[in-house]
């Protein structure tokens, strides 16, 4: 991810907003913990807010779920330069909008944002079923929430040899690598840069 080129340059009119679906915390695994709670691949907040500002994008509105961090143990280690414009909720996000009791991100992103801003959505909740429906109806022909959408970053568990290990019963024993990459294909040819994640 060190070669990922945002766009050169972002109006001073347009908000850059960053939304996180499977935000563990801000840090990055401590890699001789143990616990349950740490993400196997490192905090996606830390390194994504750090990318994007290599490229002088610096997020106003950070919006983040995840279901098993309390909101005190996640704000403990956001940064002080970023608790003013981090929004969190320990909760999980639904599949579909029929789902009234969780959010549906891509419906929050439609309330919250404007299609002239620059909007990031990073998902990887672990979860195959959520994630490719979210991701099938961005792709679908009966909604345009996917113009909301600038970047789009995915961590697709398709059945990967190298990953498998890792990735244990959240692997879509169902697709391969040839799926994932038709996703991310049509996605791209949508319109929205779309970046596999892991």
């Amino acid at each position: 991810w060190s070669w990922l080129v945002p766009p050169p340059s972002i109006s001073s009119e347009k908000k850059a907003y960053y939304f996180d679906a499977g935000a563990t915390n801000w840090l990055a695994r401590d890699l001789g913990s143990t616990s349950s709670g740490d993400s196997l691949g490192g905090s996606s907040l830390a390194y994504f807010t750090t990318v994007f500002l290599r490229h002088r994008i610096h997020f106003d509105v950070i919006e983040a779920w995840e279901g098993s961090t309390s909101e005190g143990d996640f704000y403990d280690t956001v940064p002080a330069d970023y608790k003013d414009r981090t929004i969190y909720h320990n909760e999980w996000i639904a599949t579909d909008q029929g789902d009234a009791a969780k959010p549906f991100v891509p419906t929050v992103i439609r309330e919250k944002t404007n299609k002239d801003d620059y909007v990031v959505f990073k998902l990887d909740i672990d979860s195959k079923d959520v994630e490719t429906k979210i991701v099938d109806h961005l792709l679908s022909d009966d909604n345009d929430d996917l113009e909301w959408i600038d970047e789009f970053i995915w961590e697709h568990h398709v059945d990967n040899y190298l990953m498998n290990p890792n990735w244990g019963d959240t692997v879509d024993t169902t697709k391969d690598i040839r799926d994932s990459y038709e996703y991310f294909l049509r996605l791209r040819k949508l319109g929205v840069r779309a970046h596999s994640w892991v």
